[in-house]
């Protein structure tokens, strides 16, 4: 299977607190790989500093098979949602996707984008009405309207009603089945368990364990949540 992503011993410090600590993890093509933390882990951190927004201290990430800190080219490959999406709000999402294809110099149908993410009955209506639910769909639609081979998410299902999720996550393993990388990151174990295939549990900046999803819960049962809490809750104290 080919690696789409590789972090080898990823280090990253702000002043004296250490928020990535010798990270190393790799993400296949076409997989979902759900980064697990607590609060204040480090997950936007990491996503980050895989998309060039942050830089490095230490180690090393590679996407697509360059290095992150060298050329931006393989950005064109990528597509994110970092956080809360950000938008011209006096746009309505057709003119919104418009400017981001004429960007990133892609060509693709907006109206099929808008259908993927369920916003095809309110392509003219300006953004600044739309929910915040909403907002994360077109945030969705503006992020793989260009068919990226990796699609990093930090936190999708925010704000979405259970429908909204359950059509977001038939949506993720569409794409990746058709050959997108998926990451994605939450501090929910229900909500990435039922979307993710391989799960990373992120503490103390470093990942402490890493499993594919369906060996776990067969191992665990209906204990699978009460397991990683308890991971989560015995790492993160021996680690303070």
């Amino acid at each position: 299977m080919n690696v789409v992503v590789t972090v080898e011993s990823a280090c990253k410090s702000y002043g004296p607190s250490q928020v990535i600590n010798g990270c190393s993890f790799q993400i296949h093509e076409g997989e979902i790989y759900g980064l697990l933390g607590i609060n204040g882990a480090g997950k936007t951190t990491l996503m980050k500093m895989l998309l060039g927004l942050q830089r490095i201290d230490g180690g090393s990430i590679s996407v697509l098979g360059r290095e992150v800190g060298g050329s931006r080219e393989y950005l064109a490959d990528v597509g994110s949602v970092i956080e809360t999406p950000v938008f011209y709000e006096h746009l309505h999402a057709e003119e919104l996707l418009s400017m981001h294809l004429a960007l990133m110099q892609k060509k693709a149908s907006i109206p099929d984008a808008l259908q993927l993410v369920g916003l095809d009955n309110v392509g003219n209506k300006p953004i600044s009405q739309y929910s915040l639910g909403m907002k994360q769909r077109l945030g969705l639609a503006r992020a793989i309207i260009h068919r990226p081979r990796l699609l990093v998410l930090d936190e999708p299902l925010n704000g979405l009603d259970p429908i909204a999720i359950t059509d977001m996550r038939e949506l993720m393993r569409k794409l990746a089945a058709a050959g997108m990388s998926i990451l994605l990151s939450s501090h929910i174990i229900g909500e990435i368990r039922h979307t993710a295939d391989r799960i990373g549990i992120l503490a103390g900046g470093a990942i402490r364990q890493e499993f594919v999803v369906k060996d776990k819960v067969s191992e665990c049962g209906e204990n699978f949540e009460e397991y990683v809490v308890g991971f989560m809750r015995r790492d993160t104290y021996e680690l303070v």
